[in-house]
């Protein structure tokens, strides 16, 4: 059971750790002085979103813990 605790602390860390990370990247995005930065920033909020979905699942098929947006 502990480690089951401990588990859901991490899985909350990291998703605290993306949201935030997400929300750096679209202010740097809106800030971009150059379409290919803005680009770049654009790509990385898409890998973001893949990674929080793939998170997502996996934390609520194997462990049946429910993150949310």
């Amino acid at each position: 059971m502990e480690s089951q605790t401990l588990l859901i602390k991490e899985y909350n860390i990291i998703w605290e750790a993306l949201t935030h990370y997400e929300k750096h990247m679209e202010q740097m995005s809106l800030s971009a002085s150059a379409e290919d930065e803005e680009l770049s920033f654009d790509e990385k909020l898409q890998d973001i979103e893949v990674t929080r979905k793939t998170i997502q699942y996996g934390a609520l098929n194997t462990y049946g813990i429910e993150l949310k947006l």
